[in-house]
Order: structure tokens, then C-alpha cells, then sequence
């Protein structure tokens, strides 16, 4: 195959209508082209506003899409070297205030290959010199005060005066964790900074809130066995898994861990150290028994009779593939359930499999049944101390295509779950 080179030089008139002649039977496609690029072309509107931009050095707003003016008061040079419309980035930043979006990463540049933070005095400058920015500038203050976490590594956080119309405070993490009593610089109320309930010297924190917890909810918790994270005061209720909790509350943020036993604050290294180590903990399971540290009496209860499961068809990992879902019935048991043996039957047939699957997770699937039959399922929980009753039968499900539900998205696999006492 023949190749040429074309020279876009710039030369005569006569030289070019000399060269495109010796051209072969290609020549008259050159020749249409480069007598194109002789004729004088008119850019449209948009193309002239184009060029125009790129001589002057202007660029155009993420926002609004116009060019930004070349006026100190009507553009606004943002840190990271984009320009946009000042009335546009106030108005960007009025939305994401009316949507309590106002941590660093939510007020940054428009662009989304760019997403640099804004940083505070520009905000600031930006918003006090605009028409009611003043305004818009306080909510976003009052914003970021109300949602204020300190980092896990500053050693402090955020306790709650309980006088009403007080706020918050920012004291160190050890006055927390020893129960030491604070002063509301508003109201010069003392509080203890462990439960922010008021000074209680010589009472546990536990006993001062029950004495002015509602009674109903007094009733509630022994009922439900919930148990409070040391830190933030969160009710939390435990259904299978380990005595290790982490509390996932928005003032934690699961940097919290405390014992579901004794409910004593604990470091993430306390995982097995908190269960093991001292006389009477050899063979108790360690996190899943029933003794820890502060708590060493036995405690040789069976699991509790849990709920029926439920069975259902979903989709598999591999496309066109299909799997059973066990998921676990309401279950509360004292010492904790480890696992369960799972009962999975074929009524018609008479035929019963058995297996095991972890109670920590939320369901099992189930990938290797044998399609287009007719299953039932039943649980027994199983916990240190050996095997509780059997759970009535599920009902009976059709393995097929037709049964299949619409995953949208897997719960997350938690062994612990969470009610907060807000």
C-alpha cells in the first residue's frame, strides 16, 4: 500500500496548483481539502465568545455557564485557581447550607474533578460582602457549631450541659471516661461529664439516670436487657454475636468500645484481654461466654426459642444464578448465640439437611440446593453453654426463578444492633 506525506508548509499559489497536479488519483480529494482551508472562514456566535475567552483569559462559570466578568465585585477567584460568579458560589453555598451539608468536603469548588475545600475566610470574606450574606454566614456558623466532632486523635469531645437552654462544651476524654464533674460556663451548673446528668458524688452514673428516667423506659430497658454505651449514653440492644460492642452513634463514630457484661469502657486491644486471664474464665468462650474482668459469676443459661427465619429466592453472585435465603428471626438470648444449626427440609420428599451458619451475620444464602423444589427451613441457636430449642418452621418456598426478589441492596452484616436514646 502507498503512502504519501503531505507537506502544510505554506507555499505559492503556482507551487500548490503544481504540486496538487502531480498528485495521483488521491490528488483530487487533497485538492478539495486544501482549497477549503484557503477559503476564509466566519466562527459562529458561540465559537467568536470562545475565542474571545481565550484571548482575554477569561473562563467560563461551572455554575451558571456564562463568562465570568472582569470585575473584582462580580467574580470570584476561588483557592484553587477556578473563577466563577461570586452571586453563583452564594448561591451555591446558600443550598448547601438549606441541606446541612457544611463540613469541608461539602463546601468546595463546583467542579467535580476539582472538589477542593473552600477555606473558612474566603467563605467568610465572600459571604458577609454579598446582599444577606451576613445572615447566610451565621446559619452556616450555627450549622457547623450543632454538628462539631472533635478528631479521635485531639483527645477531647463534646459533653451537653443538662440545663435547658445551655449548650455543649469541649472537655478532654479522661474526664469522661473517670466520671469527673464539670462547670457550665453559661449557668455555672456542675454535671457529671460521663452520663451529663447533674453531680451525682457518691452514686453511680447508671443509678442518678435511672432516678430521673421516665418509667416507662425504665420498664423497657430490663426488659430488653439494653445496655448504654459509656461514652454517649446511646441505648443499644445485642441480639447474637460477641460481649465486645463498638458504638456506631453519630458522637462515637465507632471509635467507642465498651463490654455488653459490665458496660466499662474498653480499648480495642481489650477484644480477648477483657474475657480471659483470671480464675474461672478457662473454657467460657472468651467474648461469647458469659463472665468478663468486672463480672466473673457463670451465668449456664441455654439460648432463648428464637422467631421462625424466613425464606426467600435471590439473586447469586454469578449472573443468572439464584441462591435460598435464610434470615435470621428476632433472637435475644443471655450468654450471647454463636451459631445456629440450620434444618432445611423438603416436605414433600420428606428429606431434612443439616448445616451450620454464624449468628453474627443477618442471613445465610444458601448456593447449593438443588432448584425447582419446595424448601421450609427451621433454626436451633447454639451459645457457650450448648443448644437451645428449635424454632417453629418457616414457610414453604418454591425455588424458581418466579420466586426470585429484587435485591436492591444487602443489610449490613452486623451481629449487633442499635437503638438510639436520642
Amino acid at each position: 500500500m502507498a503512502t504519501c506525506t503531505v507537506d502544510m508548509s505554506p507555499i505559492g499559489t503556482e507551487e500548490a496548483s503544481r504540486e496538487v497536479g502531480n498528485s495521483s488519483a488521491s490528488g483530487g480529494r487533497w485538492r478539495k481539502r486544501m482549497g477549503a482551508r484557503t477559503a476564509p472562514q466566519v466562527p459562529w456566535e458561540g465559537e467568536q465568545s470562545e475565542l474571545a475567552d481565550a484571548f482575554s483569559g477569561r473562563q467560563r462559570c461551572p455554575i451558571c455557564l456564562e463568562t465570568v466578568p472582569a470585575d473584582a465585585d462580580c467574580d470570584a477567584d476561588l483557592p484553587c485557581g477556578h473563577m466563577a460568579c461570586a452571586s453563583c458560589i452564594v448561591l451555591y453555598l446558600e443550598s448547601r447550607v438549606n441541606a446541612g451539608e457544611v463540613s469541608p468536603s461539602d463546601l468546595c469548588c463546583p467542579l467535580p474533578e476539582c472538589r477542593q475545600p473552600m477555606p473558612d475566610a474566603f467563605i467568610s470574606g465572600l459571604l458577609t460582602s454579598s446582599e444577606g450574606g451576613t445572615q447566610l454566614h451565621q446559619r452556616l456558623l450555627d450549622f457547623q457549631a450543632q454538628r462539631f466532632v472533635p478528631e479521635p486523635e485531639a483527645g477531647e469531645c463534646l459533653v451537653t450541659c443538662p440545663s435547658a437552654g445551655c449548650g455543649k462544651l469541649l472537655v478532654p476524654v479522661e474526664f469522661v471516661t473517670d466520671r469527673r464533674d464539670v462547670v457550665c460556663p453559661l449557668c455555672t451548673q456542675p454535671f457529671c461529664a460521663s452520663c451529663c446528668h447533674p453531680a451525682h458524688a457518691g452514686v453511680s452514673c447508671k443509678e442518678a439516670e435511672h432516678e430521673t428516667m421516665d418509667p416507662e423506659l425504665r420498664r423497657l430497658i430490663a426488659a430488653e436487657n439494653l445496655k448504654q454505651c459509656p461514652s454517649c449514653r446511646h441505648l443499644c440492644q445485642r441480639e447474637s454475636g460477641c460481649n465486645f460492642m463498638t458504638c456506631p452513634s453519630e458522637q462515637c463514630k465507632g471509635q467507642t468500645y465498651f463490654c455488653y457484661i459490665c458496660e466499662e469502657a474498653l480499648a480495642a486491644s481489650d477484644h480477648a484481654a477483657h474475657y480471659e486471664g483470671f480464675e474461672g474464665a478457662a473454657g467460657r468462650a472468651g467474648p461469647f461466654g458469659s463472665v468478663c474482668l468486672n463480672r466473673r459469676e457463670v451465668n449456664l443459661s441455654l439460648p432463648s426459642r428464637p422467631c421462625a427465619p424466613a425464606l426467600s429466592v435471590v439473586p447469586g453472585d454469578d449472573e443468572g444464578s439464584m441462591a435460598l435465603r435464610i434470615t435470621w428471626g428476632s433472637h435475644q438470648s443471655e450468654p450471647p448465640t454463636i451459631y445456629y444449626k440450620v434444618h432445611l427440609s423438603v416436605p414433600a420428599a420428606g428429606e431434612v439437611r443439616h448445616l451450620t451458619a454464624q449468628a453474627g451475620y443477618a442471613y445465610h444464602d444458601l448456593k447449593q440446593a438443588q432448584r425447582y423444589r419446595r424448601y421450609q427451613v427451621s433454626v436451633t441457636p447454639v451459645n457457650v453453654n450448648g443448644s437451645g430449642p428449635t424454632s417453629e418452621a418457616s414457610e414453604v418456598v418454591h425455588f424458581h426463578q418466579r420466586e426470585m426478589e429484587i435485591v436492591q441492596e444487602a443489610p449490613a452484616l452486623k451481629s449487633k444492633r442499635w437503638a438510639k436514646n436520642s
